[in-house]
């Protein structure tokens, strides 16, 4: 099995939640204008240069505007011509029956002609699995078996049984098949400990990680632990996909401005759940907090700054891919994100992307 992916390159996730972290829920205008804005990025990603495009799955969380990421994929397939059209992540645990998630990913690869990725995870967060009335001690299983129910359904040229802990399926197939068959669209997975990562190698090209701070020693650990399984289970090239957060605009005290007000209150949830000094040692307290501290997990600044940042995550931490993220629930604004994105595309993704 081989990655189609050839060269180091970049994509741009669409961040799907608009506002404080629960906040009261949004009314129908404001939802509407939310989605025709990641629509709107979504087209402009194209256009600035990008990749691929990646859309989060989130569910029961009122800052979150568009919950599941596979109808906003196809809206965005419908106006677009090239780049990558991918889930970052999918969690099949939260409640989907694994027939539906191939048929309507089988839909979105035909619909684009080829360009669907799927990238898949197995799901972390309390509130997905009540609402689905899920079990979290059986995700393990929904898991494994959601992802060979998949691919049996996009590859099977014939009608299929399939008898597990959790499903049962007798006589089924899938009909039409994805648009790519070779054998079957991309799957990269993601992961956070050991165990997770591991797994992905066994039915994966490609392990994506969080935006969240990394160790080099713990990172260049996990990249081998992921490509040694991976080639055991037959990828000829297995790839890592590191996604990052970060801002860019002419200046660097610009981009820290916009950067800082937009993302401080999130790093600042996350420094309380534990997450940021788990990874990264240094940051003590909630005033270690800040953007000089944090500018070493982040690609920000001028357009310079970003093409070192990149080229360090290239070059260092042997990223085939990095998922950039320039908006989050608190901003920054629709027009500041914009010339951020055509900005990148302007100054900073020809260096990566053969146009400089």
């Amino acid at each position: 099995m081989r990655d189609k992916l050839a060269k180091f390159s970049i994509g741009c996730l669409l961040d799907t939640n608009f506002g404080p972290f629960y906040q009261p829920a949004p009314g129908r205008d404001f939802v509407k204008a939310a989605t025709d804005q990641l629509i709107e990025e979504g087209v402009l990603a194209e256009q600035a240069g990008f990749e691929g495009v990646f859309v989060p799955e989130s569910h029961m969380r009122p800052e979150t505007i568009f919950s599941d990421p596979l109808p906003m994929l196809a809206a965005i397939a419908s106006r677009t011509s090239r780049v990558r059209l991918a889930t970052y992540c999918l969690i099949p645990p939260y409640g989907w029956n694994p027939m539906h998630v191939a048929e309507a990913t089988a839909l979105i690869d035909q619909l684009s002609a080829g360009r669907f990725t799927l990238v898949v995870a197995m799901g972390l967060v309390p509130e997905s699995f009540q609402m689905f009335g899920v079990d979290p001690k059986q995700k393990l299983s929904l898991f494994s078996e959601s992802m060979q129910i998949i691919k049996q359904a996009w590859t099977a040229h014939e009608r299929f049984n399939f008898s597990g802990k959790r499903f049962q399926l007798e006589n089924v197939w899938l009909t039409p098949k994805p648009f790519q068959q070779h054998p079957h669209p991309t799957i990269w997975g993601g992961g956070l400990v050991d165990d997770a990562i591991r797994r992905v190698g066994t039915f994966a090209t490609g392990w994506c990680s969080t935006p969240f701070p990394i160790r080099k020693d713990v990172w260049d650990r996990q990249v081998a632990l992921f490509k040694s399984e991976a080639r055991a289970n037959g990828v000829e090239n297995p790839k890592v996909i590191l996604m990052r957060d970060g801002f860019v605009a002419e200046t660097r005290a610009e981009a820290d401005r916009i950067c800082g007000e937009a993302y401080m209150p999130e790093w600042l949830y996350y420094f309380d759940a534990g997450v940021l000094s788990q990874q990264d040692p240094t940051l003590k307290s909630r005033s270690d907090v800040t953007i000089e501290n944090m500018r070493k997990h982040l690609v920000l600044g001028s357009p310079e700054d970003c093409i070192a940042s990149l080229q360090n995550y290239r070059d260092e931490y042997h990223a085939d891919y990095v998922v950039m993220r320039f908006r989050s629930a608190y901003g920054p604004a629709r027009e500041q994100t914009r010339r951020c994105m055509q900005l990148f595309g302007e100054k900073v993704l020809p260096y990566f992307h053969g146009r400089a």
